[in-house]
């Protein structure tokens, strides 16, 4: 079974070390700039969107947890539209959770959380080349709403 609990603040330093590689090897498949240049805007990102950390106001960090064991992986949205909406800015679990059900499992338990607190809508952004995730996206009732799209100039 699957729960949802809020971050602590000791387990704030693990997800962010988790958070900027991760997030800086998407942007540098995404937009190819250099690893350093990647991990530095990831960093920079990161500070400037949680700026208290699991106290920024409007932002809220879960750890994933199933019963018997441990954190299995992360989640951060912000609530959006005085609350009406939420945007997930963040899921993650880790590998040896994946492709069986957790994914699923989340974002149920979420999406039950959240209606019960008056949430209309839950919003996210899939990485372009993340198949899995657009698939169960796209299976628990998300719709595409848009693109984005760069062009990045020759050097």
């Amino acid at each position: 079974m699957i729960s949802l609990r809020p971050m602590r603040a000791e387990e704030f330093s693990n997800y962010k070390s988790y958070f900027v590689v991760d997030y800086a090897h998407e942007i540098m498949s995404n937009y190819g700039y250099s690893a350093e240049k990647s991990h530095a805007i990831a960093a920079k990102e990161l500070v400037e969107d949680l700026p208290q950390t699991i106290d920024t106001p409007d932002n809220v960090l879960l750890c994933i947890e199933e019963t018997g064991v441990d954190t299995i992986g992360y989640l951060w949205y912000k609530l959006l539209d005085e609350g009406e909406s939420v945007f997930i800015l963040d899921f993650m679990l880790f590998e040896d959770y994946r492709g069986k059900g957790y994914g699923k499992a989340t974002l149920i338990a979420l999406e039950e959380n959240l209606s019960q607190s008056g949430v209309e809508q839950i919003k996210l952004r899939v990485a372009f080349d993340n198949h899995r995730a657009k698939g169960l996206y796209e299976r628990l009732g998300f719709s595409v709403t848009g693109y984005n799209m760069i062009k990045i100039f020759e050097k």
